[in-house]
């Protein structure tokens, strides 16, 4: 994907701003923090940023190392790209990932090496139905 990066912010930006959300950097650098997002009822969440070419990749993977604190107010931001053009944005409560469904969202905890202890998404098209509850969309209403 050309220029990926300023291509994903400009389109999280827009899908955001649509609800009347804003979106900063994380200017003090929290382990697994991208950006704060702001609603218009002035709440404010924390978002990791990830994408996935979904022709190449099946899956992500987060390692709970770089993520830190699993909490109410962090998101995992979820940008499917499809033929270098981000096509879907999915906010994912990190919390999904501590009631796993090993279907779509995976713990995969790692006792003896926490460093290598990660989450996983699989995207595949069975699991876009599901997905589509995370669409942006559906988190104003959260």
């Amino acid at each position: 994907m050309k220029n990926d990066t300023l291509q994903l912010l400009d389109f999280v930006t827009r899908e955001l701003s649509k609800a009347g959300f804003t979106i900063a950097p994380d200017t003090n650098r929290v382990a697994g923090l991208d950006f704060l997002i702001t609603a218009p009822t002035g709440k404010t969440s924390e978002l990791q940023l990830r994408s996935i070419q979904v022709e190449d990749e099946e899956n992500i993977k987060i390692q709970k190392l770089d993520y830190g604190q699993v909490a109410g107010h962090r998101f995992i931001g979820l940008v499917t790209v499809i033929e270098d053009n981000p096509r879907a944005f999915y906010i994912i409560p990190s919390a999904t990932f501590t009631t796993a469904d090993n279907t779509i969202f995976f713990e995969h905890p790692m006792n003896m090496m926490p460093h290598l202890s990660h989450w996983e998404i699989k995207v595949f098209t069975a699991a876009i139905p599901k997905l589509a509850q995370y669409e942006i969309s559906n988190f104003y209403k959260v």
